[in-house]
C-alpha cells in the first residue's frame, strides 16, 4: 500500500450555518501531484488552509506529512511549501532580503538557498536579483511577483506543496518554469497538491484530479501513473485518412470532435510523437497537439449538473 502525505478522515467545516465539508474523506499519495478544481466558493482554498492549519476542522481528522496542522509544529512548517492568495514577500525588502528572512525561517544556511537559487531558477529575474540587483519587491510586475511565490515555496527540505492559483499571471516562459518545478519535486518524492481553474495545468501536470461539489471531494481522474491509457487531442482536419493513422498509432478507436481528433494513449512519450510523424507525413497540417481536458471539464459539468441535470 502506498504512503500517504495527506490524510483526510470524516472533515467537517461550516462557517456559522454554512456547511463547507460534510464527512469528507480524501488521501493524497506520497509522491504523487493532486489536482484540486470546483466551482468559485466550492471550498478549495478553505481545504487548502484546513491542511495548513490556519483554520481547524470543527471535527474529523486532518493529518499531514504525519502531522495534525492545527498543532502548528514548527517542524510541520518547515517541510511544506504554500502559495496562498498573495505572493507573500515584504514590498519593501528586495527579493534576495526576502529569500533570507524565509531561509531563516526554514532553518536554511543563505549557502544553501543560494545554491538553490543558482540550481533551479538559473537564466530567470530572480537570479539576476540574487546576483547584484537590488529591486524591492513592491516594484515588480504581478507575475514575477507570482514567480518570486514559486521560488519561496520551493525551497529545499519541502515534502509537500499546497498551491493555489500558481499559475496566474505567469508568462509561457515562467509556466514552463514551473511544470519543472513540480515534476522535479515529484520525481524526488514529495506530493503536491494543485488548485486551479487552469485545466490545461491540472490536466499535464497531476496523476489525480479530485472536485471539490457538495461538500465532498470527488475523484474525476484517478491516479494516471495506475491508468492503462490516457486521453489525447490532435487539432487538424477530419479526413479519414488521419482518423486511420491515428488508430493505427495508438491502436485504440479515434473520434473527431470540436475539430480535434481525440484518442488514448497508453505510452504518450511514444505513441504521439510516432502519430504526429505519421500525419505530417501525410500532408496534415497540425495546429495543436496536447493531453485532452475536455474529459474533465464533461466530469465537472456533469458533476455541477447533478442527476438529471
Amino acid at each position: 500500500m502506498a504512503d500517504k502525505t495527506v490524510t483526510v478522515a470524516n472533515l467537517y467545516k461550516s462557517f456559522g450555518a454554512h456547511s463547507v465539508f460534510e464527512d469528507t474523506s480524501a488521501d493524497i499519495e506520497t509522491g504523487s501531484v493532486f489536482g484540486l478544481v470546483g466551482l468559485n466558493g466550492s471550498g478549495k482554498t478553505t481545504f487548502i488552509r484546513l491542511l495548513l492549519g490556519l483554520l481547524r476542522p470543527g471535527r474529523g481528522g486532518v493529518r499531514v506529512l504525519g502531522f495534525e496542522p492545527w498543532l502548528h509544529k514548527q517542524e510541520y512548517y518547515r517541510r511544506v511549501g504554500v502559495i496562498l492568495e498573495h505572493d507573500g514577500f515584504a514590498g519593501n525588502l528586495t527579493v534576495a532580503r526576502n529569500l533570507r528572512v524565509f531561509g531563516d525561517a526554514k532553518g536554511l544556511p543563505w549557502r544553501q538557498v543560494e545554491a538553490y537559487v543558482d540550481d533551479q531558477w538559473s537564466g530567470t529575474f530572480i537570479h539576476k536579483e540574487l546576483r547584484g540587483s537590488a529591486t524591492k519587491v513592491k516594484h515588480l510586475s504581478r507575475g514575477q511577483k507570482m514567480q518570486c511565490a514559486l521560488c519561496r515555496a520551493f525551497l529545499p527540505q519541502s515534502d509537500a506543496f499546497f498551491l493555489d492559483e500558481p499559475t496566474v499571471a505567469l508568462d509561457v516562459d515562467a509556466i514552463d518554469h514551473f511544470y519543472s518545478l513540480v515534476n522535479s519535486a515529484r520525481n524526488r518524492g514529495a506530493t503536491v497538491l494543485i488548485s486551479s481553474h487552469q485545466l490545461s495545468a491540472i490536466q499535464e501536470l497531476c496523476d489525480t484530479v479530485g472536485m471539490l461539489h457538495d461538500r465532498a471531494i470527488h475523484i474525476l481522474k484517478p491516479d494516471a501513473r495506475k491508468e492503462k491509457f490516457r486521453s489525447w487531442l490532435i487539432r487538424c482536419a477530419g479526413d479519414e485518412k488521419y482518423k486511420a493513422i491515428i488508430e493505427a498509432g495508438c491502436g485504440a478507436p479515434a473520434e473527431y470532435r470540436n475539430g480535434c481528433w481525440r484518442f488514448a494513449a497508453a505510452d504518450p512519450a511514444t505513441v504521439v510523437p510516432k502519430i504526429v510523424s505519421g500525419l505530417a507525413s501525410a500532408g496534415c497540417d497540425i495546429t495543436e497537439v496536447r493531453p485532452d481536458e475536455e474529459a474533465i471539464k464533461e466530469k465537472m459539468r456533469t458533476l455541477s449538473r447533478g442527476p438529471g441535470g
